[in-house]
């Protein structure tokens, strides 16, 4: 039986808030979402220590880059560049964090 690894885990500790990309996420590629007219947050992505966001819409595993909204200092929509996300360390230490509960649905639901 193979081992299916996830893409984009943090090193912080092996729970499922810390593994932002898995294997199984149906996630398009970052040209097919920047593409798509109604595309979909499908991970989201939070920062505990502070009211930083990000929904990912696409992911290229190749380039570790991800696409969709970040909400920071402003909303834009744009490239993630997920190694450097996995790194960060915030508040306190900690990491980013995935949000378990969230309900994919489409980008423009989760402009403010």
């Amino acid at each position: 039986m193979a081992t299916v690894h996830d893409p984009e885990v943090s090193t912080f500790q092996r729970r499922p808030a810390y593994r932002y990309i898995r294997a199984s996420d149906p996630l398009p590629s970052t040209s097919d979402a920047i593409d798509d007219p109604s595309p979909i947050a499908r991970v989201k992505l939070f920062d505990p220590g502070s009211s930083w966001t990000w929904y990912i819409a696409g992911y290229d595993p190749e380039t570790r880059i991800a696409w969709g909204l970040v909400d920071g200092f402003e909303q834009e929509y744009g490239s993630i560049d997920m190694a450097e996300l996995v790194a960060v360390r915030g508040r306190f230490g900690l990491p980013i964090e995935r949000d378990l509960h969230w309900a994919p649905r489409p980008l423009a639901e989760c402009l403010r």
